[in-house]
């Protein structure tokens, strides 16, 4: 019997789709070449032998891509470390961590180690997210890369949620409770995920269990496999991202050894001796152990997550914890398909104009965030039933975030 139509359609569009993603994963092979396939494109592609002298220069990407990797590989050490002493019960949680810092040789400077690496992977991520963004790297044919970085980002995120909890003390205990609580705000679904989240009705052994699964197996390995694909999805599309020249074929190419791996190594060496400077000197914060009955005054989420408490102060609950992520994720994963005048890449900036843009907004941030808060405390309580709902503030917020965006990019044209 064959095929109907809408089953060949729906089978040419899943054809096309991975053909732009694999583009030679679907060309016919002997058994020989499928063999090597792998091998060549996903293993020696990592580190093509010659790459244009152009984009090894350090401000173009600032190494931030690479700093990201040394950073997981030193959670992945330390953490192995790690393993050997710890115990993910809340009987013994907090005690065995105790044990690690004072009776185990090197065990402080170990759990010091990861627990800094964590903080600054997060922070080096974003930045490296915005380098990408200003840098135009996510035009044609990266599409793909800019949401694989976003969900990696996401995976980074979720590998200090689940983490911060492990050490069981006072800090952990509420900055998780809290967290898990902003769920109770999304409609009809969230009080269904923050129990799945907390696996049970409120945190708990079952929930440190689950914490511990998912930060030492389940997160690691798709963290793994999502960088294994974003670094290879780099070098299918060329490289780092660079303007568009005329004579591309005649650009001057140098040797990955040693022109590129120096400069990692270089980069590699001083990221590590500065974390371990900072792991020498300043201590991984451990609180008392965690006491379900004694609420610390003030009760705060992880930095990382302190954003949508603060919203919560300033907007509805509906609005902070569920429609601005909603629109500000939708967002982000929208950038690289949105229709530009021009796929202009490898510029920071992108132009002059952009440049002008870039400076504008610092000033107008510098200026606008105290005005805001002068506003949170003297003007906007008088109004503090018109704005109860939620609904006036956002639509503020979004009138305004298009306006902004209307006049950069008149300036960026100008």
């Amino acid at each position: 019997m064959s095929e109907s139509k809408p089953v060949r359609e729906a089978s040419s569009f899943l054809k096309r789709i991975v053909e732009s993603i694999f583009p030679d994963f679907l060309v016919p092979k002997t058994e020989s070449q499928r063999r090597r396939f792998l091998l060549r494109n996903l293993v020696l592609h990592f580190r093509p032998t010659t790459v244009e002298a152009s984009t090894i220069r350090l401000s173009l990407s600032w190494g931030l891509g690479g700093m990201a990797i040394v950073l997981v590989l030193l959670q992945l050490i330390s953490g192995v470390l790690l393993k050997f002493g710890y115990e993910p019960t809340p009987q013994a949680a907090h005690a065995s961590v105790q044990m690690l810092i004072h009776d185990v040789p090197f065990g402080r400077l170990i759990r010091n180690l990861h627990h800094w690496c964590a903080h600054l992977l997060v922070l080096i991520a974003f930045l490296h997210l915005l380098r990408v963004f200003f840098t135009g790297a996510f035009h044609p044919p990266r599409q793909l890369n800019w949401i694989v970085g976003l969900v990696q980002l996401g995976l980074i995120l979720a590998a200090n949620f689940t983490g911060y909890l492990l050490p069981w003390d006072q800090l952990a205990y509420w900055a998780v409770t809290v967290s898990t609580s902003m769920f109770s705000y999304i409609p009809w679904l969230g009080e269904l995920l923050r129990q799945a989240v907390l696996a049970g009705p409120e945190l708990g052994a079952e929930t440190l269990r689950l914490f511990f699964a998912l930060h030492t197996a389940v997160i690691p390995m798709m963290l793994i496999s999502m960088m294994a694909f974003h670094v290879w999805r780099v070098r299918k599309a060329g490289g780092l991202v660079q303007l568009p020249r005329p004579n591309a074929d005649k650009a001057q190419r140098v040797p990955v050894q040693p022109e590129l791996l120096v400069r990692e190594a270089v980069v590699a060496l001083v990221l590590m001796a500065a974390v371990l400077l900072v792991a020498v000197f300043i201590n991984a914060p451990l609180g008392d152990p965690a006491n379900p009955g004694l609420s610390p005054n003030p009760t705060r989420a992880p930095w990382y997550f302190a954003g949508f408490q603060e919203l919560l102060l300033h907007l509805h609950p509906f609005f902070a914890v569920c429609m601005v992520p909603l629109v500000f994720g939708v967002a982000l994963m929208a950038i690289p398909f949105i229709r530009y005048e021009g796929a202009l890449g490898g510029v920071w900036f992108i132009s002059p104009g952009g440049r002008r843009v870039a400076l504008i907004a610092v000033a107008m941030a510098v200026v606008m965030t105290p005005a805001v808060v002068l506003l949170n405390e003297g003007v906007i309580p008088m109004f503090e039933g018109m704005a109860s709902s939620g609904w006036i503030p956002f639509a503020v917020i979004i009138i305004v975030l298009t306006a902004l965006y209307a006049a950069f990019r008149h300036i960026g044209q100008g």
